[in-house]
Formats: structure tokens, sequence, C-alpha cells
């Protein structure tokens, strides 16, 4: 403990006074004999010695007041995290500098980062020369003048001009989460290693309780002493409504069909907000919502119906007009690509001379409708002899409609094409041998059929049917979710003749679709990298009329747009979060072209790996928001969406104990006022005042000594103890004539 104005002690002395005043008021009693009154003089010494044993105590009361008012004049500290810049000694400041997407948001009528801005500032203009200080920014790329103690402040200085002079107030900001543990452990080990006499850590930032989720690790005393100065920039938001997210929905992506895109918004204010959507596709806008009311602190779901006009890659943007608190999560960003030219093969027993008669005539019908300008589709009709000759990693799937047991070579051909990531549907038929299949199965090691055969079931003659009913999809199918309402849409299906299957769901295989007895249908099952389907019925009309019910055509679309990975297009990722697009083991040249959102474009080196070629291509610096794209040089590249983390537009905050407990014995420091950091220095450089405390010992001490000086008046020592009887004053009178 110290004190600001030594003089005040001095008055201390005065203490003194009630000393020299009990003396000066002891009188001495003049002592007259008087023998009858032998017993009255006993009990005027017990008298006596009580009461100077009060007047002791009121003199000890006063002095102490007196005291303690000269200890208050002279303003006693507590100096346990004084002298940040005082006694000439040196000093390492660490700045945490919450720069998430949280901090784009106005507070107060200015932006929390601004503010942020502001308070660094400050704190660099309190350190001398020769002090050292490091910033330690939470997210956003890597500056060579960050994450280090430096006596130069003249690097940070800039980094911080930059941001403070740039036109927009939300220069600087990022559109990612702060991991606020991560780096104040990081700056707790920085300052842990400096040799400075006074350490300090300042975090300035808005204490959302999504950056503090993790566990504080508590690695030494040496971190845990530095105490934590906390900068909160969460005051009064500006009320705020996110996009939270957008989810696209399409039964077939082409061209001219509609698209579905999915929006959610969230309310972080505690009043109710109205706002318009907007939605973008390559720069056009394509929908317009009415108001929308979002509820206090909720969540509404809208629905906005688009439609591509282009086949290729759509770049899409879902906006919300108008203003609010930030402006950072208006907008999310999307990409679907449109009649994408999947290469597949459908193979069939032979060639015929008139289409229609051909096992696959359906299918192809199907799969290339029309045949006329761009699809997403692009078939190759081949026959099962023709198989061996061609390259079967160039196509995404391949159809086998109606064969009959291939040739051991040509099915282990097709069961290495499918552990290396193909997609095999197979579809029934009269060349189909149940005992051909699971021998052919067998020699290819048990990688072309997702099942078993058992035999082919028809309808017994002269039963009580000719004919089943699909029964049952499975909803939870991406190909199937939009196939199953109205049920008529399969219902209708009559199936005359099937093959039945030996499903055994516990090894893996998914049933997609059931007779209205039970039996499975469509099964799927994955083997290696690739997947393998088997349709239990035909493809023509001999077996079925499912080729020429409305389901078909979407099914094997459907069906075909899932095993090609189609939805890989449409792949969300979180600003900050890498980029990793897979490579195959085929020979390809060193480096990968990346398409930036703002139309640039870079080659970087593909790393080699040890021992092997590198499996994937990680991309990391995707702190922009927008859409970006990745592929081999020469290769069809895939599309990224990058967006803010929509975590940040939540409002909860961490409250000052629950923080405390979080660092535990870390000593915490609040500045009042994030604005202006003039007394929290202030507070630091003479540490915590303990006036209010000596004030109130003051009053607590003249109230008892109030207390005491009425409890024992004179007169009531006096009327009580001191004075005898009437007739004994008579009796002492005449002794002493």
């Amino acid at each position: 403990m110290t004190f600001l104005s030594l003089p005040f002690l001095l008055a201390g002395l005065a203490a003194a006074i009630p000393l020299m005043l009990h003396m000066i008021s002891r009188q001495k009693a003049t002592e007259l004999p008087f023998s009858t009154l032998r017993f009255l003089q006993i009990s005027v010494e017990k008298t006596r010695r009580r009461k100077r044993f009060h007047d002791l105590l009121l003199m000890a009361v006063r002095m102490a007041v007196l005291i303690l008012i000269a200890f208050g004049l002279a303003r006693p500290t507590l100096t346990h995290l004084s002298a940040l810049w005082g006694g000439g000694t040196a000093t390492a400041v660490a700045i945490v500098l919450d720069n998430s997407a949280s901090m784009g948001l106005i507070d107060q009528g200015r932006v929390r980062f601004r503010t942020a801005l502001h308070a660094a500032e400050q704190i660099l203009g309190e350190l001398h020369e020769g002090d050292q200080v490091a910033l330690l920014l939470t997210d956003g790329p890597k500056f060579p003048e960050a994450g280090h103690l430096d006596r130069t402040h003249e690097k940070v200085r800039q980094l911080l001009n930059q941001w403070i002079d740039a036109p927009s107030d939300t220069e600087g900001v990022s559109y990612e989460r702060a991991d606020l543990d991560a780096k104040i452990r990081q700056a707790q080990r920085l300052l842990a290693d400096s040799d400075a006499a006074s350490k300090h850590l300042y975090v300035l930032t808005d204490l959302q309780q999504v950056s503090l989720a993790a566990e504080q690790s508590r690695d030494g005393s040496a971190v845990a002493d530095v105490p934590i100065i906390v900068v909160d920039c969460h005051q009064v938001p500006k009320p705020n409504v996110a996009i939270d997210g957008v989810d696209l929905e399409a039964a077939l992506p082409v061209a001219g069909q509609p698209i579905l895109a999915k929006v959610e918004l969230f309310n972080a204010a505690p009043v109710a907000q109205q706002r318009h959507l907007e939605l973008y596709v390559d720069g056009a806008q394509k929908y317009t919502s009415a108001a929308l009311e979002i509820p206090p602190g909720g969540r509404l779901e809208h629905d906005a119906q688009f439609v591509c006009d282009r086949s290729g890659l759509c770049r899409g943007e879902v906006r919300l007009a108008g203003e609010d608190g930030s402006r950072l999560d208006d907008r999310r960003f999307f990409a679907l690509e449109i009649d994408q030219g999947i290469p597949v093969a459908v193979v069939k027993p032979q060639r015929h001379e008139i289409p229609y008669l051909e096992d696959t005539f359906y299918v192809e019908q199907a799969l290339a409708p029309g045949a006329a300008g761009d699809w997403a589709i692009r078939t190759t009709a081949l026959t099962a002899d023709e198989l061996p000759t061609r390259q079967l990693a160039g196509f995404k799937v391949i159809f086998c409609v109606n064969l009959p047991a291939l040739a051991d070579e040509t099915a282990r051909q097709l069961a290495a094409y499918v552990a290396g990531g193909g997609n095999l549907v197979w579809i029934g038929g009269d060349h189909v041998d149940p005992d051909a299949y699971n021998r052919m199965n067998e020699e290819a090691g048990r990688g072309l059929l997702p099942v078993p055969l058992l035999d082919v079931r028809a309808p017994a003659a002269g039963g009580d049917r000719d004919s089943w009913q699909i029964g049952f999809l499975d909803k939870e199918h991406p190909a199937l979710s939009d196939l199953v309402e109205p049920a008529s849409l399969y219902q209708s299906v009559l199936i005359y003749k099937h093959l039945r299957l030996d499903v055994d769901e516990a090894a893996g295989v998914r049933v997609l679709a059931r007779l209205d007895d039970g039996e499975p249908l469509l099964v799927q099952r994955s083997i290696g990298r690739g997947k393998v389907l088997l349709l239990g019925t035909g493809a023509h009309v001999g077996w079925s009329n499912l080729p020429l019910r409305p389901i078909f055509l979407p099914l094997l679309v459907r069906l075909t747009f899932d095993l090609a990975g189609a939805e890989q297009t449409r792949d969300q990722v979180l600003a900050g979060s890498p980029l990793v697009l897979p490579l195959d083991d085929a020979p390809r040249p060193p480096r990968v072209e990346v398409r930036l959102p703002n139309g640039e474009t870079i080659r970087p080196e593909i790393a080699p790996a040890e021992g092997a070629p590198p499996e994937s291509f990680r991309y990391d610096d995707t702190h922009q928001i927008g859409v970006y794209q990745l592929g081999l040089i020469g290769a069809k590249p895939r599309a990224f969406a990058v967006n803010v983390d929509p975590t940040e537009a939540d409002p909860a905050k961490v409250g000052r104990e629950a923080l405390q407990s979080h660092f535990g014995a870390t000593p915490l420091v609040f500045a009042e006022d994030p604005a202006d950091l003039t007394d929290t220095f202030q507070w630091l450089r003479e540490g915590q005042s303990l006036w209010e405390l000596f004030l109130l010992a003051v009053l607590i001490a003249l109230v008892f000594e109030t207390f005491l000086a009425n409890r024992l008046s004179p007169k009531q020592e006096q009327s009580q103890t001191t004075q005898p009887p009437p007739g004994l004053r008579r009796l002492a009178r005449r002794g002493a004539a």
C-alpha cells in the first residue's frame, strides 16, 4: 500500500489531542475521613474503576477517528497492479485486437472496431521509448508487423493507421469468428518470455460469448500473474438482422428450370425488424421479396424462387436491402452448376436396328431427352463387348442395362472402376441370370453388386394379383426427397417381374425403394470410393410400366446427379476455412488454378508429399467472401461459396463474473469507458484507492463514539453511582463541621 499525499499523514498527530484532554480532565478527589461511610467508600471505588475503563475506551475511539481521517486524506492505494509506466522500469504490453465480424457492428453510433482502434492508439500514446509492444489480431491474413514484441512502436502505428485512415468504417474487420482464448494464450506466452519488469495485456473486444467458448488453459504462474485489461466495445448495439444460411433445392439443375433458395434470417435485436430480401444471379436481380417481419431475437425462413438462364456455373448472392447494425452479414453467396455435361455410359447387350427395341431405349431417352442444345448429362452408348476398350475413369456413372454376366476381365475392370470412385447402376431384365451374376461378383472380389441375387419373381398363375406397386421411397435420400410427394407419383408404377434381392442392411446396404409387400426393389451400397446401385426390375415394358411413368425421367436424372457428385458445386465454406480440392492418381500439372472472388487468377504450386503425391490441394487464403474456383490447369474447376460465419450475429456476451471465472487467478481490470481510457491509465499508475474504505471506517467509528458517549454520560454515572443519598450527604456535612 502507498500514499499519494504523504503530508496528510502528519495530521495523525492530532490523535494526541484526546489523550491530552483526558489527562487534563483527570482530578484527584479530596480525602475526608468518615468512619461511618466505610461501605459507601467501597462502592465508590468500584464505580471509579469502571468509569476509568469507559474513559479510556472513548479516548481510544476518538484517537482512531482522527488517525483514520489522516490516513484517508493521504489517499492510500493498493499497488499490486500499479506502476504500469511508473518508476522508470521497462514495460512490455501486448494488445489483442478483436477484428472478428461482430466487431463490424455499429455500437453507440460507431463501428466497434473503430472504437477498438482508438483505444489501441491511446495505449500506444502512453508508452515510452524502449517499451515493448505486440499487436495480435484475432482473424484475417497474417501481418509481419503483428504477433511479436517490438521496441519500435512505429510499425504497429502504421498498421493501425492504414485502417484508421481507410474510407470504409469496416476496413480491417474480417468475416471470421474470433478465438480469443488462443490469442490471449499467445499474448501471455509472449509476455512470459519478456524480461520487462512490468507486463500488461490489453484485450480490445466485444466479449462475444462464442469467441470464449473454449476452456482457458493456465500454464504457469508467470502467465497468470500478468493482468488482463479488458476494453469492452459492446455497449448499446444498433438493431441488426443477418442472413444465417441459404439452401438450394433444384429438381433438375437445368437452364430454364426453377430453383428454390431457402433463406434463413436472424434478428439479433430485442424488437421486431422489417427487411426486404433480394436475390442476384451473375449480377442480375432475379427476385425481390415483400417486407419480411422477423420476430425479436428470432428467426424467419423465406423461400425465393429463381431461374438460371444459361448453362455452366451460376454465381448467386442473397442480400438484405437497406441498412442495419452491420452490413457484413447482409450478404450470402452460393454457386450452382447448371447443365454440367456429366459424362455417363449406357451399356446394352447389343445394338438393334430399331432403336426402340433396344433394352436401353427408355434409359437413353430419360438421360438425354430430345438431345437438343446443352443438357446436364452427356451420354455415350456402348455394348458389353466395347467396355474393355474404353477408359472407364472418364465416366461419372455407368448404367448396365439387362446385360448377361460379364467376362472375368471385364468384371475386374468394372470393379476397379468402382473402387477408384466410379458409380455403377445395374438394371434387371431377361438376360440377368442370378446365379451367373453372383459368380461374376465373386470373381470380381464382391466389388460389383450391392447384394446377392436370389431369383426372378413373377405373379403366380391364377393368383390374386398380376403385378406389384412401389409402396415406399426413401425420402431421406437426396435423389428421392422431391419424388415422394404426391405418393401417386410412385404408387402408379406397376411391377410385373423383378429380381429378389438378399439384403443385409447391417452390411451397409441402403434400401431406396420397396414394393407394396415389403420386397426391396432399389438398393445402394458404397464399395471402395464408389457406389453401386441395383434396380430389381427392367427398363422395358415387359417387366414394368416404370419407363412409361412420369417418375422415370426425374428418378434416373436425380440418381445420376447424386452419384456424379453434382451437389459438390454447392460447397459452402466459412471465411477463413481452407478449400480442399481432391486430386486423383492420374498424371497432373504441378500447379492448381485458383480464381478469386474479385476475378483475379493465381496458380499456386501443388506441394509434393513425402514418398507419394498429395491426395488433395489445400487453399487457405479465404479471408474474403464470395465464390472461389479451384481446379487443375486445363480441367473443369470446382466452385466454393465462402461466407461470413453466421455465429458472429449472436449478440450474447460474457459477463464480468463469468469472465473472471474463465481466467481463474489471472487479475482482470475492466475499462469503464472504451472510448476514453484516461481513468484506466490513472488507476493502473496509482492503484486501487482505499479512500472509500477509510471514510466508511471513520463513519462507523463516529457512530460508535456517539453511542458510547451517550451510554456513559457523566450525569447518568453521577446520578446512579457517585451521588450518596440525601441523608448521608447531611451526615457528611455535619462530620466535616
